[in-house]
This record gives structure tokens, sequence and C-alpha cells, in this order.
């Protein structure tokens, strides 16, 4: 959210009296929270058995999937109740109504964004039996919220806090968030660069991210409105995510093995939930999206899927800067303001999508002061305004018996386009891009805005069955990083792909000796080969070269650990060199790519050597009495665990729960993602979530969250998965009934309605 806007919305909350800010939070045990669901009177078929681990984790135990789907929608609604709340109201840009004034621009964005479009043709079309799923989930989360409604005691200190209950959900409105979670990662892209292209070198910076991948902007950096990068991170799958499978050859115990680590922004709670579904025609159990009634990553008896961003091309720009007004079209739509006027708004529309440059998040076309040339009008086009059932095709995967099964389950999958990993019983590895994309030529754009005669590729759209898929290479493993397909493509795929340094050092390990020992640890790894080189190179332009002050460069092993004092150097020099090549104002240009490691190295081979030795011998004398300051990587490298209630006054420091070191780096397999490294910083995005799935036992399936299941923040099970996280533990999900009612000590038992 736009930081300008926090004051004006905590002096608004204060409207409210805000007793529950300053009450003392009362402790939840397991136990006790299990006695706050509801048991009687559910929208039931029949009577259906909950499962609990002492994390909190549970397994619906179901006589048939309506009701398993009910049981799950209970499970969300008690979890997590004011997050999936807070979601409903983003995904139909209602977050006024909540927060009052400072949301209507934010309101304003979301309505042209417009997350709901799609709803109406995607209600039309779902197939019985997902319209089926999809009610008896919405029955359940509205039976959690009928019980909490009826004492004040039982809401949740969120929604107790803003003065607001929760409403009833309908299979719309999850269709609608479906649409939120699917957010195009490109659009936080855009925020960052389009300040960039009103400066007259704009071609030359296109030019160059291209040549580098197009990678999106690291965060902490030139773009102060962030609520865009907000909306992208948490719903667009940005970044940083791995997920490999390793073959029967290489594991060693005749069965395939996945494992992989969603990277997603750190928060409180977490943006993942465990859960688990046994009934007769669904046996599965992994990590869901709150509010989404399908496993996004998880394992069934006879297979086991991962994934990552493809960084798709999902959504265009068009210049519509000469279309007469005849051509355009206008709707209206009406914001609730709570504490204020509600507002009337007028969104403009055309052929090529809604008008994007009006939107306030988007710069709401007014140049800087500072612009060599006016801001065009632009749309946008999004494959998400479009029909497509992306929960069905979950589901479908989730009941595939074998590879074909599961890439054709996909086929109806269009949004946030993804790397799906495949591993099964038999011994078959895979790889699936789930998506739909125009049908555009395979070079990169020529601008990150189009002309308005490029909306005929999008007269074609190209699905899974036409994109690049793998089965059972000879390499013994499939890997993604979120990095440049191996396999060409005759369609664009994504202007803006992660550099190769995690897929380089993936394919290192999974080549390596032990790939089976290695899967349980590779998520932790930290290590960054591809950062020795650029040492090396810069090294080579010092004038003094062998320094004592450089000795913690010298001796680094291109390993991220919090302790290291070489890891700490390089990235300070990082930062130092950049500045002293082209001064503070550089750093807008390096930082728009997620790879200014290649810009950098890109300046080693086209400036004057001269002027590089001076830079250099600038940047290592600061590195050195920065890093004498700051002593190791983990005093300035932290990871801060916290609720989003934390931004609150005074107060918010109850919704604080750590401040730690963390290790890895922005290119490490365990992504911990950050800016130039000058000083004490907050890492933004990591592995929030982290899965492996043996396939040589159906219980022999691990998960665990950074943070924990529950969002209730004084419940035992709100961050109890930290610990386990920090050393690389999992909690075991099996698949077995009799290993599940085990592990599964708690049980609570729903009943139906008479």
């Amino acid at each position: 959210m736009k930081a300008s806007h926090i004051p004006g919305i905590f002096a608004l909350l204060a409207k409210i009296g805000c007793g529950h800010l300053f009450a003392p939070r009362r402790p939840h045990t397991l136990a006790q929270r299990l006695t706050e669901l509801p048991l009687e009177n559910a929208p039931l078929t029949a009577k259906i058995e909950i499962r609990w681990n002492a994390q909190m984790v549970p397994y619906i135990f179901a006589d048939s999937e309506r009701d398993a789907a009910t049981g799950l929608g209970m499970v969300h609604a008690h979890l997590r109740l004011s997050q999936i709340t807070f979601l409903r109201q983003i995904s139909q840009g209602r977050m006024a109504e909540f927060l009052g004034p400072a949301a209507i621009d934010i309101d304003h964005t979301l309505r042209i964004l417009d997350f709901c479009r799609s709803t109406p043709a995607n209600l039309a079309a779902l197939p019985a039996s997902t319209q089926n799923w999809l009610e008896g989930f919405v029955a359940g989360i509205n039976h959690v919220i009928d019980h909490v409604n009826q004492e004040e005691q039982r809401q949740p200190e969120e929604l107790a806090i803003l003065g607001v209950k929760a409403e009833h959900w309908s299979v719309a409105d999850v269709l609608s968030l479906s649409r939120l979670s699917c957010a195009d990662f490109t659009w936080k892209v855009w925020t960052n660069l389009l300040p960039l292209r009103e400066r007259s070198d704009w071609p030359t910076i296109w030019q160059s991210l291209m040549q580098h991948n197009g990678g999106p902007p690291i965060p902490g950096h030139h773009n102060n409105d962030n609520t865009i990068d907000w909306l992208s991170d948490h719903f667009g799958r940005p970044g940083g995510s791995n997920s490999m499978a390793i073959s029967p050859k290489l594991s060693g115990n005749g069965a395939p093995i996945l494992a992989g680590d969603p990277h997603l922004p750190i928060t409180l709670p977490n943006l993942w939930l465990m859960a688990g579904v046994h009934c007769p025609t669904m046996k599965v159990a992994g990590f869901m999206l709150p509010g989404m009634p399908a496993i996004m990553v998880g394992r069934s008896p006879d297979i086991a899927w991962g994934g990552t961003s493809m960084h798709a091309t999902s959504s265009d720009l068009f210049d519509i800067s000469d279309l007469p007004e005849t051509a355009i079209r206008q709707r209206e739509e009406h914001i609730k303001v709570r504490w204020g006027r509600d507002q009337k708004l007028i969104i403009n529309e055309s052929d090529w999508g809604p008008i994007l440059s009006d939107a306030p998040m988007f710069g709401g076309n007014k140049s800087s002061l500072n612009s060599v040339k006016p801001k065009p009008r632009f749309a946008m086009r999004w494959v998400g305004h479009d029909p497509s059932d992306e929960i069905s095709a979950l589901l479908g995967a989730a009941r595939a018996s074998n590879f074909t099964e599961f890439h054709n389950a996909l086929e109806s999958f269009a949004v946030a386009g993804q790397n799906m990993l495949y591993a099964d019983t038999s011994g078959n590895i895979g790889q699936v891009m789930a998506a739909h994309l125009p049908a555009r030529p395979a070079t990169p754009s020529k601008d990150m805005i189009l002309a308005r005669s490029e909306l005929r590729f999008w007269q074609t759209k190209i699905t899974s069955s036409g994109l690049p898929h793998s089965y059972n290479p000879v390499e013994g493993f499939v890997a993604s990083a979120n990095n440049r397909p191996s396999e060409e493509s005759p369609y664009l795929i994504s202007n803006f792909y992660s550099p190769d340094d995690r897929i380089q050092r993936l394919r290192q390990i999974l080549g390596g000796d032990a790939p089976a020992s290695a899967l349980w640890n590779i998520s932790q790894d930290v290590s960054s080969p591809t950062a020795l080189p650029l040492r090396d190179a810069m090294l080579a332009l010092a004038s003094e070269p062998s320094d004592d002050k450089l000795k913690p460069l010298l001796a680094w092993d291109g390993i991220y650990n919090t302790d290291s004092r070489g890891a700490l150097f390089f990235e300070l020099s990082l930062y130092h060199f950049a500045i002293a090549l082209h001064g503070e104002d550089s750093l807008a240009v390096f930082t728009a790519n997620w790879d200014p490691r290649g810009l950098l190295r890109a300046e080693l081979a086209k400036q004057p050597e001269s002027k590089l030795r001076a830079a250099i011998d600038q940047a290592f004398s600061k590195a050195a009495a920065d890093t004498e300051k700051f002593g190791r990587w983990g005093n300035i490298h932290r990871v801060k665990l916290a609720h989003p209630l934390a931004a609150l006054p005074l107060v918010g420091r109850r919704w604080r729960f750590a401040d730690e070191p963390i290790a890895g780096a922005n290119e490490t397999i365990m992504k911990s993602a950050h800016g130039f490294a000058k000083g004490k910083h907050y890492v933004r995005m990591s592995s929030n979530a982290r899965h492996l799935c043996d396939m040589s036992d159906l219980d022999s399936n691990w998960f665990v969250l950074l943070g924990g299941q529950d969002g209730d923040p004084g419940s035992a099970c709100f961050l109890d998965q930290w610990p386990l996280w920090q050393k690389g533990e999992m909690v075991q999900m099996p698949l077995r009934a009799d290993t599940i009612r085990t592990l599964f000590s708690y049980s609570t038992k729903i009943t139906p309605a008479h």
C-alpha cells in the first residue's frame, strides 16, 4: 500500500474507538481453537470428520466430494477468516468500505483492473462437478461465518479492530478471488518502468533490459507508490520459486522425488495453507491459497506436482493516444466509502481493453516534472479478462493418474501462467506450461507499450498443448526457476525471465553424484557460484588486489551465510560500484532489472578501463569501511515476520513477531530478495513454503510454511512452523488413512442439519 496512505487510514481507524487495539491478546491452544469450530447443523449430506495434527493441519474425511468441499470451506474460514475477507474486498475493489477515503485511489485502480470481469462467463461455463464442489466450499465458509457473527468474542481480532463483520460468500466471489490470485506480475514491472520510459535514453534502457532477460525490478527502489508492487508480489506469483523432479535412476529408491519451494512475500498469516482431503473419489494433500478450493501444489496416490511462475506475457499495453473519443466506451462504478462521501467513477474502456493510464496507481496519466515527452494514453489487454477455468484444471490435476491426464487437465488453466512439474508412482517425471498466451512471435517486444496494430496477435490463443513440455528427459531430472525455457517456442512466452543463476545452480546439484539426498536440503542452498566470476573481474581492476582490506572478498566462497563477511563485502561493493560509475541516478536503471549483476557485467565490458579502475577502487574503499561497520551479512540482511497491522502507529509492535538475520540473496536457490545493499534492509520475498514428495511411499510427503497454519495471532499455531523452517524440517502429510489417523490425533466431527 502507498506509504502516504497509511497515516490517513489509521487516523480514520481511530474513529472506531479501537479498544481492541489495546486489549491484551488472548492466547489460544490448539485444543481451544478447535472448540471454536461449529460442529452441528452444518450444510452436509452426511457426517464428516476433520483430523488435525499438532501444527493444526487438517485432513477432511468425507463420503462425497460435495461434503469434502464443505469441510474445506469450514477449514479456510476457521483458520483464515480475516485474510479471506480482505482478499475478497481487494478482488472486488471494495477496500474503501473498510478503510475509508484513503483507499479510494486503490479501489479506483482495482475497478479498472477489474478482476470480476470474466466472472459471469466463468460461472456460466462451470462443469457440473466443479459447480457442485464450489457450492459445497462456499456453504462451508458461510456456516463458519454465521457461527462467528453470533457472538462478538468469536470475531477475528483484525475484523474486530476495524469494526466490521464477515459477509456471506457466493460462488461468484470465489471466482473473482481466483482472478485476484492470477494477478499479472508484469504489472509491477510496468509501474517501475513507466517513469524510465519518459527519459530520452529509454530506447537504450529497454534494449539493455531485453538483452538481460528484462527481469522486473529488484525491490526497494524508485517506485514510491508500491500498491501495485504489493498486489503483484502477493498474487502474481513472482520471481523466485524453484521446482524440480528427479527420476528413479537418480533417486536410488525406484521412484521419482519431487520437491520445490514457492517464493512469495513474507507476511503473516502465510499466503499458503496446508490441507488434505480423503473421500472416495479424491485423496490429495498439499498447499492451497486461502479462499481457493483446490490444491495448487500437492500429492495424490498416483502423482505429485509443483510449479513456478512462467513470467508469462499474459498482459500487453497498447498505445491508444490517437484513438478518437468516439471509440472509447464508458461504464459507471460506485465506490462505497466508510466515513466519507460515496464516489462515482467513470471507467474508460476500448477494444484494446480498459484504459490503464487513467488508474491512479499507474500514474493517472500525469507526467513527471523531469519527463522529456508526454505519457501516452494506453490500454491493457489481459488474458484474465477472458473466460477460463483454473479451478477445474487443478481439480482435474488432483484426479489425474498419469502424465497425459495431468497435461490434459491443465488445458483450461490460463492465468497466471505456471511451469507445472510432475512425478508419478510409475517412475515418470515431466514439465508442462499451463497458460493461455496470445500468438505473438517469439522475438522480444520493441517497446513495453505496443502499437494498436499488434492486437491482431490476440485473435489466437496458445494453450498448454501448444507450448513446450518435457517428459522423462535423458538428464533424469526436470527443474524450473522462472528461467528462460531450454526448448524453443515459435511464440513469445515472456519478456521478463529471471537470470539463470538459480537454474544453473539447480542443474549443478541435480547433475551431481547424490541428488536424492541433496533434494532434502536444496531449498536451503545459498551458494552463488555465478557471483565469483564477477568478484574476480572486479578484483582484476583494483589498484591493489592483495590489499589487506580486501581479504574478506578474496577469501569469499560465494556462499551467502548470515555470518559471511565476504558476502557482505561483495554486496556492498556492487552498490558502491554502481554509484561510482554513474551516480545515484543510475540506480533507477540498474534496479529496473532483476539482474543488476548482469548490467554491471555489461558495464565492465563497455566502459573505459580508466573509469572502471577508479570506480572499483572507490567502491572497494567504501565497502571495506562499511564491512568493518556492519561485520557480517546477517547484520544487514534481515527478515521481519509481521502482520500487515504492524504498520499501525504506536501499537504496531504487538503485530511484530521476529526480526532476525536470514541467509541467501537475490539469486541463490533460497532467494531472499533485496535491493542494492547499502545498509540494514528487510527481505520482502523468500521461500515462504517448502515441499517434498517421495513417490516410493504414499506417506512420504512433507510440507512446511514460513509461519504457521492459523491466522489467529494469539494461536499457538500462528508461528509454530517458523522454527521448523529455520532448521530445514518439514511436517509429514501422509495419504494412507491409518497413518493420517495416527499422526493427526485431534479429531472434530461435524454433523449435518436434520
